[in-house]
């Protein structure tokens, strides 16, 4: 999934060994030297190309390693930030009859991101409280964390992101340029999760609708990919987003999947009984 602002990580190549041996490939056959060098004498041309291809190796485990700790770096940022738990993933998540569909649909989304530049997805996650969509989300995320060529993931609810487009008469030009950078955020990371998308059931205002309409198409753009969660029935999603939101929506490969089942939060209990 491409990023117009690219992460620090993508800067070296994904493969760096077969980057470096591809240059020297290139320059092989051509039995010279690197420029401003005296040409080889062909006798030792073997030798001199071996020992090039050494160093690239040496350089390219070095890039190798640098990427890894810088990555490593990122996602305990993301975790001790709070925004991403690292206790929940596909290995850890329990899985049951009532929420494998949508892990396995899950698990799809996150397969096909090396396909997403080509045709961005919106995965859209429908349960009612305590089913377990918030775990499913840190879940998907960890995994473009660990696994995605370029890690950037944010996971806020649409209030994160309602609050940031709030004016104020008060603030400062830093504080507006603070927001303006958010913002960006929110339209250019790689994988944007809104965990909710509606927290109630009651529709998006005029405000929100064009707040999630112009989401929506600024990503489309830079060809980014999305997951949101909902607790209302699919048949509602229309209404409640408002007509302009839905169809821009349609302009993405949208995935649906459901989570079953009562509340896996455990329960409060009162004298030995269950609080209800």
């Amino acid at each position: 999934m491409p990023d117009e602002k690219k992460s620090v990580i993508e800067k070296a190549p994904t493969d760096a060994v077969s980057a470096l041996n591809a240059l020297v490939r290139d320059l092989a056959p051509q039995g010279a030297a690197l420029p401003g060098a005296a040409a080889l004498p062909p006798a030792d041309s073997h030798s001199f190309f071996d020992m090039l291809h050494r160093d690239a190796m040496r350089a390219a485990g070095e890039i190798k390693r640098s990427v890894k700790e810088q990555r490593e770096a990122y996602i305990r940022k993301k975790h001790d930030s709070g925004g991403i738990d690292g206790r929940f993933t596909f290995e850890t998540l329990r899985v049951d009859s009532f929420n494998q569909r949508a892990v396995n649909e899950a698990k799809a989304f996150c397969a096909s991101a090396p396909q997403m530049a080509a045709e961005p997805v919106v995965l859209i996650i429908q349960g009612f409280e305590g089913t377990g969509k918030t775990v499913l989300c840190h879940a998907i995320a960890n995994y473009f964390l660990r696994f995605s060529r370029n890690p950037s993931v944010e996971l806020v609810s649409f209030e994160t992101l309602r609050q940031s487009h709030f004016y104020s008469n008060t603030e400062d030009k830093e504080e507006r340029q603070q927001r303006a950078r958010l913002i960006e955020h929110f339209e250019s990371v790689n994988l944007l999760i809104l965990d909710p998308l509606t927290s109630t059931r009651e529709g998006f205002s005029l405000f929100d609708q064009k707040i999630f309409a112009n989401l929506l198409r600024n990503r489309l753009q830079r060809r980014l990919s999305m997951v949101m969660t909902i607790i209302q029935p699919f048949g509602q999603l229309h209404n409640s987003i408002g007509d302009l939101c839905f169809e821009s929506l349609k302009a993405y490969s949208v995935l649906t999947t459901e989570l079953y089942g009562q509340s896996r939060r455990p329960q409060i209990m009162v004298n030995g009984v269950p609080l209800r």
